[in-house]
């Protein structure tokens, strides 16, 4: 399914919400996956548009990146802990 509008995001329960960072050492691979809308978007804004965006009626319900080891800065970039989590209050 094609995504109408990106800032379009599907209402995902708060409890319900993810971010998933897996390391895969075969493939020398980080892959990250969201479904938090604030999480999607200052990831979007540092490294890039996501490798796979999944919808859910036409609306943004989730995002992976792929970031092959080589790419050491955007990797430093993805696993601080303010662009995961966001400020601490």
């Amino acid at each position: 399914m094609e995504v109408r509008n990106r800032n379009n995001f599907y209402k995902i329960e708060k409890e319900e919400q993810e971010t998933i960072v897996n390391l895969d050492y075969f493939t020398s691979t980080i892959h990250i996956y969201t479904s938090r809308k604030s999480v999607y978007e200052r990831i979007q804004r540092k490294i890039g548009e996501p490798t796979q965006v999944y919808c859910t009626n036409g609306q943004i319900s989730g995002a992976k990146w792929a970031i092959p080891f080589t790419e050491k800065r955007k990797i430093t970039t993805v696993l601080s802990r303010v662009l995961l989590i966001g400020q601490a209050k």
